[in-house]
């Protein structure tokens, strides 16, 4: 009788031990769920971006079509001076390079996007290993208590 109101030693360190590592791993997890949401959120921000960027592209195309049919259209069918000209392909090689920076920009945000979806996908394995981890504990607390 005495035996059985002696609490097992290994069952008592095991006890200690779920009860020193279940915090522990609580953290991990919240840390691995906060870091996840904080690649989300940057995910979107990058997005919005390329978003705005692709708009500013189109814009900017808009706009240059406009200047171009001016310009084209106040020239036409008048001489011009080679000066005049040499200004003319200035401006329009401005407007292509403008285009082409904008175009490089969406690039480069979307080339960042695919990298960033890569390391939520691996801080979502990261949060769900964690997850896993604190489940494993309390099952073992439960399997504990039912002996």
């Amino acid at each position: 009788m005495d035996d059985d109101l002696e609490a097992d030693p290994d069952r008592v360190a095991m006890e200690q031990l779920i009860k020193v590592l279940t915090p522990l791993r609580q953290h991990r997890q919240a840390r691995a769920e906060r870091a996840q949401r904080q690649l989300q959120d940057e995910l979107t921000v990058m997005q919005q971006q390329l978003l705005q960027t692709e708009q500013s592209w189109v814009q900017e195309r808009d706009n240059q079509k406009v200047r171009r049919q001016q310009l084209s259209a106040t020239h036409l069918a008048i001489t011009m001076e080679l000066s005049d000209v040499d200004r003319w392909h200035d401006k329009e090689r401005r407007m292509l390079d403008r285009l082409a920076y904008i175009r490089q920009n969406a690039s480069q945000l979307r080339q960042a996007i695919k990298l960033q979806r890569q390391r939520i996908e691996q801080a979502q394995l990261e949060a769900k290993a964690r997850q896993r981890a604190v489940e494993k504990l309390a099952c073992m607390s439960e399997n504990l208590n039912e002996e």
